[in-house]
């Protein structure tokens, strides 16, 4: 296995590189060769012109961009000077006439059509419009469709942006005017839509359209409105009962749903009385008893099983957490029994083939658990690399590198869209190069995606190269999904805290992929996705400087806090990794509530039962994340029995 010098292995360092040198460096394990780059003079211009655009210099652009001709890059940089100037028609067709395959026609055209609205110029709006999914655009379109009579284009537009209990953006104001006015309008769209605002807790919307209704349907919206605030007011409110039954039915469920996450068992109790008798629909009495058995049951009460054992088999989450109920308080015949309830391909697969041996185990029944635990074993899934531990096996890897001709990979590199992306990582831009990658390889067929994650690999590119081997389906090539990247980084970070470098490695790989650049919706950052007040606070404990977030953009900064982290919930948490990796993700106050009030529960069931899905799987994905890296690394630890002792109570 070759073994690559860290600042080659990520696109920050490798930028860095390519800027003094002027080439792209393709590693390979052998070696490398050299592919010609664009000459610096063309960076240097390209730059410039970069600047002309943001300082509206129209004559340095030109001049700078008549020098880029054969610039991987001009496209981008004449698609910055054509969005900056929406108003120039000729300038933005004439792009999209010579860019139609990039990725950056799409965006402009939205951009170019939103503004072709807000001037009003509604039939060179419609002679372009070709859908999409921007709702101002849409509202734009609808618009336009009225202005040129085509009412039923409008309110087909109209309709659905209705219905979707969300914000307008401003053209829809007008559009929906005159949707409500026409006949195309009925009193049941503004309940829908007034409902619809409830469901997503917009109760702004909600009381907006108060005005609309008719005098004998406000109060009944009020109640509505009420019940959205405090849905356990429905067991005082005399007047609703005062209602037509299905009225009462329809109230009944929305407060339920509501109520059930403030106050479970009031709620289940009012639920049961008053549900008798009220013509409530199937599928509405399946939601509402759905969600009691999963609360039951993610507060591990033993009533959950018996609420969703008597519910019908259609719903794929009723049908795991009935084995999940069972499995809490460890009773086997409702495990078998749950387990029989499965669809035939759920039966099969790794997770409840092993539920399945052990029951057979622990009821008795050694030799078939065994012979499942083979079969399973076999598998390089959490579930496989369980049944290993069953058996005192290591895990197994099955390690099959993919084999890519050289060809293709020069033929995939030499490519425009991809020369961008190498181009990109050359001037240190890696959310730009991360996006034209995305667009390069979204129409590869399997083959070719597989020489692109080769490619990502070459470049030392991991997260690339994790994410396009995934796409391929391809699951073999060990070196490529489970690098060993910034390995100095981590094996100093362990040292210094005590813990198994393949843990770090496992925590790498789960969070971010190998993606230094990593952010996450929530704001969390870097290799080992630190939120920035966290990393703030690391920093503190360890004496180290803050200057902000961004810190956590630097491999060995965010590895280190990482590590100090991760020891900190080991230690809080009985040095248990599966509790650390839960509270890393899920927060140390939630693990505490999980665990278990009176007795030791195996580690199996503890992380099957978690209640969170997002949870459950990145706790297990670390686990065997990190078996996998004690293989790569040749080392002792963890130990599959470290990882999976019992987990005792808080």
């Amino acid at each position: 296995m070759a073994i690559f010098t860290e600042h080659l292995l990520f696109p920050r360092g490798f930028s860095r590189f390519l800027r003094t040198l002027g080439t792209v460096l393709w590693l390979t394990a052998a070696g490398c060769c050299i592919a010609a780059q664009p000459a610096s003079s063309q960076r240097t211009a390209f730059l410039q012109a970069e600047r002309a655009v943001a300082e509206n210099r129209l004559g340095d652009y030109q001049r700078l961009s008549a020098e880029l001709t054969d610039y991987p890059l001009l496209p981008y940089l004449r698609y910055l000077w054509a969005k900056s100037h929406l108003d120039d028609d000729q300038a933005v067709r004439r792009f999209l006439d010579t860019y139609a395959n990039t990725r950056y026609a799409a965006p402009l055209r939205t951009k170019w059509l939103i503004q072709l609205g807000k001037r009003q110029r509604w039939s060179e709006l419609l002679s372009q419009y070709r859908g999409g999914e921007d709702p101002e655009l849409q509202c734009y379109a609808g618009v336009a469709y009225l202005q040129s009579g085509r009412t039923d284009e409008a309110f087909g537009i109209a309709r659905p942006l209705w219905l979707s209990g969300g914000e307008p953006a401003e053209p829809c104001i007008s559009l929906f005017s005159t949707y409500q006015a026409s006949p195309y309008f009925n009193r049941d769209l503004l309940w829908l839509r007034f409902k619809a605002a409830l469901k997503r807790g917009n109760t702004g919307l909600a009381q907006r359209l108060l005005p609309a209704f008719a005098e004998d349907e406000l109060r009944l919206a009020n109640l509505w409105l009420d019940l959205q605030r405090h849905p356990e007011r429905l067991a005082n409110i005399a007047a609703w009962r005062e209602y037509p039954a299905e009225t009462r039915a329809e109230c009944l469920v929305f407060a339920t749903v509501l109520w059930l996450e403030q106050d479970l068992d009031a709620a289940l109790m009012f639920w049961d009385r008053e549900k008798a008798g009220l013509p409530i629909p199937a599928e509405s009495s399946q939601r509402v008893e759905k969600q009691i058995g999963l609360a039951l049951a993610t507060q591990r009460d033993r009533r959950a099983y018996a609420r969703l054992a008597a519910l019908d088999d259609s719903d794929d989450s009723i049908r795991e957490w009935r084995v999940r109920a069972a499995l809490q308080h460890q009773s086997w015949p409702e495990v078998d029994l749950a387990l029989s309830r499965l669809n035939n391909e759920e039966r099969n697969q790794d997770k409840w083939q092993y539920w399945l041996a052990r029951s057979q185990e622990l009821s008795g029944l050694r030799e078939p658990a065994l012979s499942l635990y083979r079969q399973i074993a076999e598998h390089r899934s959490y579930y496989g690399f369980l049944a290993a531990g069953k058996l005192g096996r290591t895990v197994k890897l099955v390690d099959k590198p993919l084999a890519v001709p050289e060809s293709e990979l020069e033929d995939l590199q030499s490519r425009s869209e991809f020369l961008e992306v190498s181009e990109f990582l050359a001037l240190d831009r890696p959310l730009e190069a991360k996006r034209q990658w995305g667009f390069a390889i979204a129409k590869l067929d399997k083959p070719r995606l597989a020489a692109a994650a080769k490619l990502a690999q070459r470049w030392g590119w991991s997260a690339q190269a994790i994410a396009t081997v995934a796409k391929a389906n391809e699951w073999d090539d060990i070196g490529l999904r489970f690098p060993i990247a910034y390995a100095d980084s981590v094996r100093q970070a362990a040292g210094a805290r005590q813990l198994a470098p393949a843990l770090i490695f496992g925590l790498i790989r789960q969070e971010s992929a190998f993606d230094p650049q990593a952010d996450s919706p929530a704001g969390a950052k870097g290799l080992m996705q630190i939120m920035p007040n966290t990393g703030q606070e690391i920093a503190k404990n360890l004496g180290e400087p803050w200057n902000g977030g961004n810190d956590l953009l630097k491999p060995e900064t965010n590895i280190q806090f990482g590590a100090w982290h991760f020891k900190q919930l080991l230690d809080r948490f009985d040095r248990h990794p599966a509790l650390a990796a839960a509270a890393y993700n899920a927060g140390a106050n939630r693990v505490k509530r999980w665990l278990p009030s009176d007795k030791p529960l195996p580690a199996d069931i503890w992380v099957e039962t978690i209640p969170y899905k997002e949870t459950r799987g990145y706790v297990a994905s670390v686990l065997m994340y990190s078996l996998i890296y004690r293989e790569r690394l040749n080392a002792e630890t963890p130990r599959s029995e470290d990882l999976m002792r019992d987990v005792r109570p808080g």
